[in-house]
């Protein structure tokens, strides 16, 4: 290769590098409020069945909430489902909803939530439930409101964004 030809090569590789080394996470998709407000939601509704840690039911004994202790259309569904209620935190979770959206990630949260209809639950909820979904897999608040047609790649703004 002649010298100008390597000269070239390594300086365009060194800013490809550079413009790569640079790119960062997202701000946050949603406020602090939204999350906060999601936890208290998630607590009186989702977590009931996806349980306070948010890493979901696998049907082992000694699950918190006790099962027994969930109205009888919850428990029958967990049981039809073999115990098992997916995460919305963790490897597993990411795994499953890294690549999609945050808008994606709403719907299906709205979705799940018309099966059982929560009290009080409506968009602004479910929302309010995904930024604190988002928040407990790593993604930090930021000054910009999470709606219902923000398009993020979940992964991008979640601590898995290293991957």
């Amino acid at each position: 290769m002649n010298r100008k030809a390597l000269m070239l090569a390594v300086l365009l590789g060194s800013g490809l590098f550079a413009l790569t080394g640079q790119q960062s996470t997202p701000s946050g998709v949603f406020t602090q409020t939204q999350a906060d407000a999601g936890r208290a939601a998630f607590e009186n509704t989702c977590g009931k069945c996806h349980t306070p840690t948010l890493l979901g039911r696998k049907g082992d004994p000694g699950e918190l909430p006790p099962l027994s202790s969930l109205p009888v259309e919850y428990q029958e569904f967990i049981e039809r489902s073999g115990g098992f209620v997916a995460p919305l935190a963790g490897p597993v979770f990411l795994n499953h909803w890294g690549s999609s959206t945050t808008a994606q990630l709403i719907e299906r949260l709205q979705e799940a939530v018309g099966a059982f209809p929560p009290e009080g639950m409506n968009d602004e909820t479910t929302v309010n439930i995904t930024a604190y979904v988002l928040r407990v897999n790593g993604a930090k608040a930021g000054t910009q409101p999470l709606t219902r047609s923000t398009a993020v790649i979940v992964r991008s703004v979640t601590a898995d964004s290293a991957r």
